[in-house]
């Protein structure tokens, strides 16, 4: 079987079938999926933390920055 450009249009057949198979399965089964306002379990966020995470990114940013300048630094004095 072809994949893409190279592959040959649906035909009617195959489209009445496929209509055939989804109309058959509707209403019989419960949807997979489920809306996120409804699923249990999760965590509220709390504004300290997300203020406390904030801080800490800031600082490893402004750490790595330090390296990378010092390494910079270092390899242009060489």
């Amino acid at each position: 079987m072809g994949f893409g450009p190279a592959r040959p249009p649906i035909t009617e057949d195959v489209a009445e079938v496929i209509a055939k198979d989804i109309k058959s399965g509707e209403g019989k089964e419960p949807t997979s999926e489920v809306p996120l306002a409804f699923q249990t379990g999760r965590r509220s966020v709390d504004p300290e933390t997300l203020d406390q995470a904030r801080k800490q990114m800031t600082m490893f940013g402004i750490f790595a920055i330090a390296v990378l300048a010092v390494l910079l630094a270092v390899w242009w004095a060489a």
